[in-house]
């Protein structure tokens, strides 16, 4: 793990020359990224002058939930997909892949982390900026006791969303010009921007165990407006261990069926 970390530390300071390069360029991504999230903003009060709370979330709860899927999606989106996961059906397709199994490390790390993407930063702190404002609306006060709680389910969360795409992703060993299946994971994951009550019946246990939306922003949401159920911390710390093994077993078990260029 500390090798990782310090392989990590290195990737992040190399992608963050890379963009800087062409200042003009980073900019406009992240003024980009920032103008998505000011639309969602206000598509999200649009909706709520027309109705006063959506599955018993008010405005000020949503502002929160919304705030939160800011951060959770930009660092999803930033440190798996931007760089990494679209690009593998293309690599798998042309072999490129090839360069990524030659190097000395796990291959899913190289094929899913090895490049972040730094225009995240600006929406993370736009998302911090609407939970504040979400708190200031509700009244709401951050207990500090339950500040580990949602780190843990926070970061389980983030794990689980990880291993998901991964997972979807790796069907392109099979389904070699299936280029839209990182879109599709990722509109999946996205989905959690929603709050998880709005599901019902069969919909409501798919996204809580199969597919825990529940644990990426709903929960952590409810947790710094004062709500904690004390099974969701081991729930999600075990969800996350579960997705991560299975997310590495079936990367392993899709390079059997991946074709070299030399192949």
């Amino acid at each position: 793990m500390t090798r990782y970390l310090r392989i990590y530390w290195l990737l992040i300071k190399f992608s963050a020359i890379l963009e800087t390069t062409y200042r003009l360029n980073f900019l406009v991504e992240c003024i980009v990224e920032i103008g998505y999230f000011i639309i969602t903003i206000v598509g999200l009060n649009i909706l709520y002058a027309n109705v006063r709370s959506l599955a018993g979330w008010n405005y000020s709860q949503m502002l929160v939930l919304v705030g939160l899927n800011m951060i959770f999606s930009e660092i999803l989106l930033g440190l798996s997909y931007i760089y990494n996961l679209r690009r593998l059906p293309a690599q798998v397709a042309n072999g490129d892949l090839d360069l990524v199994l030659t190097k000395p490390i796990n291959s899913q790390f190289a094929a899913s982390l090895w490049r972040p993407y730094f225009a995240l930063i600006p929406s993370v702190l736009t998302g911090l900026i609407v939970i504040k404002i979400g708190f200031n609306a509700g009244g709401f006060i951050l207990n500090p006791l339950y500040l580990i709680p949602f780190i843990l389910i926070f970061v389980s969360g983030l794990v689980i969303a990880y291993s998901f795409s991964v997972i979807c992703c790796t069907l392109t060993f099979w389904w070699t010009n299936a280029s839209p299946l990182p879109d599709l994971a990722q509109e999946i994951v996205l989905m959690s921007g929603r709050p998880y009550q709005i599901f019902e019946g069969f919909w409501k246990y798919l996204f809580l165990l199969l597919i825990p939306l529940a644990f990426m922003t709903t929960f952590p949401a409810q947790i710094l407006m004062g709500e904690l159920h004390w099974w969701w911390v081991p729930t999600s710390i075990i969800l996350a261990a579960i997705f991560l093994k299975c997310s590495n077993l079936f990367w392993n078990f899709g390079l059997k069926h991946y074709s070299s260029a030399s192949s």
